[in-house]
């Protein structure tokens, strides 16, 4: 009997790089924060989502992180140094540690780690420089505001921004970007070729030049336009409908004086329509909702239609300051539905200085992918206040939930109930907006009524239909006991005059917002 010999085992695949991921960012001298002493952010390779006070330093990190994670830095970094440390320059510094346990990766004042070339270069940052936004308030007005009151003109903010790494494939089969392509038409437009016979080549390659950006340009613009309707309608705004971009493409005017030569067509306008309405000047008609994810979905679309094709080692970061500030806070949860769903694989630090939206944000963010810190101004009679940072956990309601447990068997059982009744009066309204119940907004004194009680959000849940996840007959019995509780034991025994307070009632009022607290959580 003949026998076959076996095949070799078959290889597996190899397994994708992990992608790089920032583990630690230290400031050091660096605008808000004062040396010697450097300060610390632990991201441990997570997103990141920071409160700070006005004028506590949460900007400070996001000119870090631009100017870190970038081929030029829009300021050299002597010109972020605290001013009041009377420090030298050269202890300012901005350091970058990876998630892959290497030492970290400095921007000082003499060397930037993407700038340099050639073996001076961090390929981790470099990568990470092609592929990262970095946003604020201000880049979004770029797209309507800013546009005076004509036609809106992207034309800048798409060869600058949306569409600079956009990776083409040019004649020859050679492999380059959008970005790159604009840098040779400028390099080429600043000689002003004319039309005599020394410029006869330069002209040439210009209009050689010309041509490659604008097929290049024009074949990019499809891939644009839908990521930009996905994400309008993805924040709640299908009415805004972007029909086309257009453009006339560039062309080389060869006057005859020096001074009038250029490069013409510089165009790209968006073809919006609301509710089928065409809008000329969108800036002038739509509210500042609309406008401001408008904006936000422009500049997302563009980091989505660039970056596919990014090794899957490449650090992809995000980085948005206040750039909601435009929004409510019910259009402002569909914002980080869209960072978890259209940007899971990238690295989003997200920065305000709203604590109502810091609160709601981090009890809807999951704790498995997001760190959450508080920045607070420091002595304000010191010469260089130090910003005091506290990492804090992303659900405050069951943070506070977790201390009334942990106080009621000490036993302090006076405290737990108070602990009980703020995780209460927390949850209640972060569950109003979890289950997208509206509440009327009151501005008191100014109103004959009071601001807005945790009996109003519990009367509105009362309210809310349920889901299949959720039963409503639970919903209900979660909602009676909890209300009971709440006029039985946690109002009365929050407060330092209550009588002999028997810890079973405040256990079982720590229980009954305890199951409240995971019914929100579910869908």
């Amino acid at each position: 009997m003949s026998t076959q010999p076996l095949a070799p085992p078959a290889t597996a695949p190899a397994a994708p790089p992990a992608p790089a991921r920032i583990k630690r960012l230290t400031l050091t001298d660096f605008r808000a924060f004062p040396g010697p002493a450097p300060t610390a952010f632990d991201l441990e390779g997570k997103n990141l989502l920071v409160y700070g006070e006005n004028g506590a330093g949460k900007s400070s990190l996001f000119y870090a992180l631009s100017g870190f994670f970038s081929f030029k830095p829009a300021r050299p970094l002597r010109e972020n140094k605290n001013v009041f440390s009377g420090l030298p320059d050269t202890d300012c510094k901005v350091a970058i540690n990876f998630a892959d346990g290497s030492p970290a990766v400095e921007w000082t004042v003499s060397r930037h780690p993407a700038s340099m070339r050639g073996t001076s270069s961090d390929l981790r940052v470099t990568e990470a420089a092609l592929r990262r936004a970095c946003l604020d308030y201000r880049a979004l007005l770029d797209t309507n505001y800013k546009q005076g009151n004509g036609p809106v003109n992207l034309f800048e903010i798409a060869v600058e921004h949306l569409l600079r790494d956009y990776p083409v494939t040019v004649a020859g089969g050679t492999r380059t970007t959008i970005g790159a392509l604009w840098e040779e038409v400028t390099r080429r437009e600043a000689q002003k070729p004319g039309d005599s016979i020394k410029d006869k080549d330069d002209r040439k390659y210009l209009i050689d030049a010309c041509t490659a950006f604008n097929a290049a340009f024009q074949a990019a613009l499809p891939t644009l336009q839908p990521l930009i309707n996905q994400l309008m309608a993805s924040l709640g705004w299908q009415d805004v409908q972007l029909q086309a971009l257009i453009t006339p493409g560039i062309t080389y005017k060869s006057a005859h004086y020096k001074r009038d030569r250029g490069i013409e067509g510089r165009e790209l306008t968006p073809n919006l329509q609301f509710r089928n309405h065409p809008l000329q000047t969108p800036q002038l008609f739509l509210n500042e909702a609309r406008l401001s994810a408008l904006g936000l979905a422009i500049y997302l679309a563009g980091r989505l239609a660039c970056t596919p094709t990014a090794s899957s080692s490449a650090l992809k970061l995000l980085v948005l300051d206040d750039v909601l500030i435009g929004l409510d806070h019910s259009n402002r949860l569909p914002v980080l539905d869209v960072l978890q769903t259209k940007f899971a694989d990238w690295q989003i630090v997200l920065l305000t200085h709203d604590r109502n939206w810091f609160d709601l944000a981090r009890s809807h963010l999951p704790e498995t992918a997001w760190k959450c810190v508080e920045v607070f101004e420091g002595d304000g009679a010191a010469v260089a206040p130090i910003p005091i940072v506290r990492a804090t956990q992303n659900r405050p309601a069951r943070a506070l939930l977790d201390k009334a447990k942990e106080l009621v068997q000490t036993p302090y059982v006076e405290a737990a109930a108070n602990y009980a009744r703020q995780a209460f009066e927390l949850g209640v309204r972060a569950a109003c907006e979890v289950k997208g119940i509206p509440m009327p907004f009151r501005v008191y004194p100014k109103t004959d009524k009071p601001p807005l009680q945790a009996q109003d959000f519990l009367d509105k849940l009362k309210q809310w239909p349920g889901s299949n996840a959720v039963p409503k007959a639970d919903w209900d019995t979660a909602i009676t006991r909890l209300e009971t509780l709440k006029n039985v034991v946690m109002n009365p025994y929050s407060h330092p005059s209550a009588p002999n307070i028997p810890k079973q009632e405040v256990e079982q009022a720590i229980d009954a917002v305890d199951q409240f607290l995971k019914l929100v959580a579910k869908k």
